[in-house]
Order: structure tokens, then C-alpha cells, then sequence
């Protein structure tokens, strides 16, 4: 067994960086990979356990699918998200990636195949849950044939101090230290620095590789708006009239999924819905639309839509409600703009909606005392050695039946009991151990609660942060870097201009495209026409040039017409149109001031005064319009009306 791993890391240490990304570009179409990318992946295949925090869009998924291609074992990826790994596996088959998947959505067939495929050993991706890992069927099988990767996304769910605790990341925590894995990779898009070290600690991660990317993404414009009641309906018209679509707007409850689903149906946007109250067969109508590529609509959704959706060309994200932590908020917006084009994030802010959040976390938190009362009674019945049902366990705690269901569920999770035959709980831990695991997860369920108000709290000082959108994200997070971003609305309320990144971005941008050779390098001097040296700035100037002739220069614009400033911001919104806001008035929009006449484009095609000038710009002196009808002289001007000709 030695030999075969001896063997097994000199084969992965002979692969490099330049062995990676011929392989991205040749099976994944990509080519060019992010720096976090290539430090994470440098490091597992050098045999290093690493910890990669990288926002929403950022590509963590590549950090396990490359390096499977070079390992000659399994590697696994366990993620709570079955529709993440549902659409992960059908890229994978599309890409001719070997992998199967293992969940309790399966069925018995394929599940058979799919174990027998991984008694086969080799390289292969083996998508799967921690309730699945966890398991006997999938767990001894992988004990014999160790995974030489274990990926494990969504890793903050293991820490009580993360915003989305998941007791059966508990579990698998202990089941990866049984497995014996060559290494291992934890992946989330959001953790703050206490998150991560416990990542480390309960991951158990070996002199880890730390690798935290920035959570904020240079293309997402940020923007908080304070609206209350019916004021908020109105913003929310206003700027799905004028944002490009797609988009989608987020809302905390169902109810407002419903009014604003109607209301946007009202004024003409092409809209749809997801929620949980709706059937199975709506859900997936109504994704399906939203997904469909090339189709431009708005999805109305709770928190529930977005996960495993990889739609690039989301042009906005607009919270219709406060989320109930900032965690989830810069996970949600990090789903616009994924191909790398401007995106707008946008808070529809009312200090009133963290009430409801208030309300929701309460029903979804387990009450700690209730908890440490059923650890209580159910350490009484395993010191008779007996094993009750579920309503022998509520009885004996105090609590009702569907109580006792919960945390019976919460404790199987946790790996600290079973059920067995006929409903009944067993634990599966000795009775001395009982009540200290139990009290343990009780103590992280109080912990979570508190972590839950100070982050209702961190949302309220975001919006009401005065310097920067962007440094008061990486400031939540840990990242103290103190440059602005330039395009949030504070910094175009300060004037703050937006930093330059880099002197050749369009270069960059055609070396991204899959299928296109960069540009020859330009030498630094040229010579013109007339011998003279020309600058580097020589062709930019030309196209500057260019660029003012078609457009025309200050004298030939109207008398009153508006020039455009160059702090004016890239993104200026175009004006609405008559018809669009009187269906807005149906639902109490305020009317829009009279537009500026001279600038305000012709009616049924006819072309505006831009059109009109560029056409007569463009006439050559001597065309045919230009002469009269009898002979080669232009015609004279017509005579005023009224006066006879002399």
C-alpha cells in the first residue's frame, strides 16, 4: 500500500501549472484561470489540504474538477445542495468528465451502477451528501478504496458561528478522518475569520493552504435604497422599467413573492415565480422560462431559488425585503454578472422587514432548552436500555410530538442517535457520552441564535454605512483592504472615480475567450506617414477621433441640449417611456417630469434630430439632392410664403 501511494504522489507531483491549464482549455473550454485558482489547485496536487473562500460566480467548482483528471483514485464532493449537484453532474456527462452521483434522489438502478463504478477505483468524481457519506453503503465502500480528494462545499455549514449550521456537517467531520483521505478541500463562498478556523479544526485539515479571495467583485455595482410600504412597490416598478434584463428580485416570504409577481405582471414585465407553496410542476415551469437561454425575464423568488443556478448573464439582483444576513446577502448577489459584465445589486431597504427575518429564524432554529430536555429523557431511556418511539420521547421530555420528530431528526444528523425498527430512536453513542454530546450541540444551538441578532445588526450597518459599499463588505468578512470601489452609489454620491485595472483590460478580456489567440504585441513607437514618431497613445487617439465624428462635436449639438460630463456615470439609465409609466400609474406610481423636446426621440421611427444631422453630414456635395431637377446648378432657396418672386 505504500508503494502504490509512494508511486501515486510522484505521478501527481510531475503535473504543473502549464499541465492544468492545457487541460481547462482543451476539456472545459476555459482559458484563463484566477490566481485563487491556481494557488488552490497548485496546492492539492502537491498534496497539501486547502481552505479556498471565493464569492459566488468565482469558479470553485474548477478546484476540484481539474486536479480529479490527474489523480488516479476517487475524488469526492459533498455538498448539501442537491439541485448544485444535479447540475454539476449533467455538465460533467456534457463534458465527458467521468462521475456519478450518490443521494437520496438516486433510484436503485442507477445507485447499484454507480457503487459498482466506484469499487472500480481509478479517476473519477463522486458527487454525493453528507447524509450519503455518512451511510454505510457508500462510506465502508470508500473505506476500502481510499478517495484521494474530498471536497466539502458549503463549509461553513460545519461552524455554529457560520450563517447556515448544519448539524450533519458534524458527522462528516468524523467520517472524513475514518476514510484516510490523501487530502482535502474545503470550499465556501463567504466565512469570516472565526468561521475558518473552525473549518480548519472540525475539517481537521492538515497545515492547511488558506486562500481567501476578496468577497467583492469588481463588477457588481452595489446600492442600498430606504423605501417603506407602498413607496417600495413604486422603486421596485420603476426599476424593473429601466434595468436590462434578466434579473432577479428576491423576497423573504411567499406572500411578497405573490404581490410582487402581480405587480410587475401589471405594468408589463415578463416575469416569473418561485416559492415553496407552489407545486412541483409550476417550480420547474417557471425556472424553466427564467433559464431558457436568450429569454430576458425577471424571477420573483424567496431565498430558496438561485441555489445550483448557473445562469451568466444576470443583469441585476434586487432584494425586495433585508436578508437575514450579509453572509447571504453577498452570496445571492454574487449571482448576477457572472460572465464578467456590470451587474447591479441593489437593497430595497426598510429597517421594519428584519422583523419578519426575526419571525423565520425563530421557526427555524431548535430551542436550546428544548433540546437539552430531550437529551435528558432520552439518556433515561438508553440507562434501562430501552428504545422509545417518538411519542414515548415527548411524553417523557414535555414537548410535543412534532417537537420530539425535529430533534430526533436534528440528533440523527449529529450522528448521536438512529432509528431502528418500528420507529423507534437508539443512540449510538455510549449512555457517559450521551448527555455531553447532547448539551455540546445544545450549547451551538445558542450560540447560533446569538450569531443571528448580530447579523440582523451587521445588515443594518451596512445600509447605513457613508464610505463604501464594497470596503464595508470586506470589512465584515475580515478584509481590511481600504481602497473604495468607485461605482456603489456612495462612492458616485462622493465623486470617488472607480480605480484602474490595468492598462491592457482589453487584451485581457480577448485572452479570456475560449478559441482566441491574444493580440501581437505593439511596438512602442511607430512611424507616421509623414516620418514622424508616433506614441503608444497613437492608435487610441485615432479611435478617439473617430469616435467624435460620429458623434459630432459641441457645435453641431442643439441650443439647450445637456452635454454629457465625464464624471456622468457609465451606466446612466434610459428614459421611459409614456406608455410604460401610465401602466405604472395603475399601481400609484408618481408621474414622471415632461422630457426635454429637443432631446426627446420622434415617435413611430421617425428618426430624431441625431438621425436628421448625421444624414445630412454624410451627403456628398454633389448628390443628386443637392441639385435641382432641370440641369446641374443647385435650386434656388423657395420664396417665404405670402411674397411674389421679383
Amino acid at each position: 500500500m505504500e508503494s502504490l501511494e509512494t508511486q501515486h504522489e510522484e505521478t501527481v507531483s510531475a503535473v504543473g501549472l502549464d499541465d492544468v491549464r492545457r487541460v481547462a482549455r482543451e476539456r472545459f473550454g476555459i482559458s484563463r484561470l484566477h490566481r485563487e485558482q491556481e494557488q488552490a489547485i497548485a496546492a492539492l496536487l502537491s498534496g497539501r489540504d486547502t481552505l479556498l473562500i471565493m464569492p459566488t460566480g468565482g469558479g470553485k467548482s474548477l478546484c476540484y474538477q481539474l486536479p480529479s483528471l490527474f489523480l488516479d483514485r476517487p475524488t469526492v464532493v459533498v455538498s448539501p445542495l442537491l439541485a448544485l449537484l444535479e447540475d454539476q453532474f449533467g455538465k460533467l456527462q456534457q463534458l465527458g468528465i467521468p462521475s456519478v452521483r450518490l443521494d437520496s434522489t438516486v433510484g436503485a438502478a442507477d445507485r447499484r451502477e454507480a457503487l459498482a463504478r466506484v469499487a472500480k477505483g481509478g479517476g473519477l468524481l463522486v458527487l454525493t451528501t453528507p447524509e450519503t457519506l455518512a451511510g454505510n453503503e457508500l462510506g465502508r465502500l470508500l473505506e476500502i478504496v481510499p478517495p484521494a480528494l474530498v471536497a466539502v462545499d458549503e463549509a461553513h455549514c460545519i461552524s455554529e458561528w457560520g450563517h447556515d449550521f448544519r448539524p450533519a456537517y458534524l458527522a462528516l467531520g468524523q467520517r472524513l478522518q475514518q476514510l484516510e483521505a490523501g487530502r482535502i478541500l474545503g470550499l465556501t463562498a463567504t466565512a469570516t475569520p472565526h468561521v475558518r478556523d473552525d473549518i480548519v479544526r472540525y475539517l481537521a485539515l492538515r497545515d492547511p493552504e488558506v486562500i481567501v479571495a476578496s468577497p467583492h467583485r469588481h463588477n457588481l455595482v452595489f446600492e442600498v435604497r430606504r423605501a417603506r410600504g407602498d413607496e417600495k412597490l413604486r422603486q421596485l416598478a420603476k426599476l424593473a422599467r429601466r434595468l436590462p434584463r434578466p434579473g432577479i428580485v428576491y423576497c423573504s416570504t411567499t406572500k411578497a413573492v405573490e404581490d410582487v409577481w402581480l405587480g410587475l405582471r401589471l405594468i408589463k414585465i415578463p416575469c416569473a415565480r418561485y416559492h415553496g407553496k407552489m407545486t412541483d410542476k409550476d417550480r420547474t415551469t417557471h425556472q424553466g422560462r427564467f433559464m431558457r437561454k436568450g429569454k430576458r425575464i425577471v424571477m420573483v423568488a424567496t431565498s430558496a431559488f438561485g441555489l445550483g443556478i448557473d445562469k451568466p448573464d444576470i443583469r441585476y439582483i434586487v432584494h425586495y425585503q433585508a436578508p437575514a444576513s450579509l453572509e447571504r446577502y453577498v452570496q445571492e448577489a454574487g449571482r448576477a454578472g457572472r460572465d464578467g459584465q456590470s451587474a447591479r445589486c441593489i437593497l430595497l431597504f426598510d429597517e421594519s422587514d428584519l422583523e419578519i427575518q426575526e419571525h423565520l429564524l425563530s421557526l427555524s432554529r431548535l430551542s436550546p432548552s428544548l433540546l437539552g430536555q430531550f437529551g435528558r429523557a432520552l439518556a433515561a431511556w438508553a440507562g434501562e436500555e430501552r428504545a422509545p418511539n417518538i411519542e414515548e420521547l415527548a411524553l417523557s421530555a414535555g414537548i410535543s410530538q412534532r417537537a420530539a420528530s425535529s430533534l430526533v431528526t436534528t440528533l440523527v444528523d449529529a450522528g448521536i442517535c438512529e432509528r431502528v425498527a418500528d420507529g423507534r430512536v437508539r443512540p449510538t453513542v455510549p449512555l457517559e457520552d450521551l448527555v455531553q454530546r447532547v448539551e455540546g450541540l445544545r450549547s451551538r444551538f445558542e450560540v447560533l441564535r446569538r450569531e443571528d441578532q448580530r447579523r440582523l445588526r451587521a445588515i443594518v450597518e451596512y445600509a447605513d454605512d457613508q464610505l463604501c459599499r464594497s470596503i464595508a463588505i470586506r470589512r465584515y468578512f475580515g478584509d481590511e483592504d481600504p481602497r473604495p470601489c468607485g461605482r456603489c452609489d456612495l462612492c458616485r454620491q462622493h465623486g470617488v472615480a472607480e480605480p484602474v485595472r490595468g492598462t491592457r483590460r482589453r487584451a485581457k478580456r480577448r485572452e479570456r475567450r475560449p478559441g482566441v489567440s491574444p493580440p501581437p504585441p505593439q511596438p512602442r513607437t511607430a512611424e507616421r506617414s509623414d516620418g514622424s514618431a508616433e506614441g503608444r497613445g497613437g492608435e487610441a487617439d485615432r479611435r478617439r477621433r473617430r469616435r467624435r465624428r460620429r458623434r459630432g462635436t459641441a457645435a453641431d449639438r442643439p441650443a439647450g441640449a445637456p452635454s454629457r460630463l465625464a464624471s456622468e456615470p457609465a451606466f446612466t439609465l434610459p428614459p421611459l417611456d409614456a406608455a410604460a409609466d401610465d401602466l405604472a400609474a395603475e399601481l400609484g406610481a408618481p408621474a414622471l417630469p415632461p422630457p426635454d423636446a429637443e432631446w426627446t426621440p420622434a415617435a413611430d421611427g421617425a428618426p430624431g434630430p441625431t438621425a436628421a444631422r448625421r444624414r445630412r453630414r454624410r451627403r456628398p456635395p454633389g448628390s443628386r439632392l443637392a441639385r435641382g431637377r432641370t440641369g446641374g446648378e443647385a435650386s434656388a432657396p423657395a420664396p417665404p410664403a405670402g411674397d411674389e418672386p421679383v
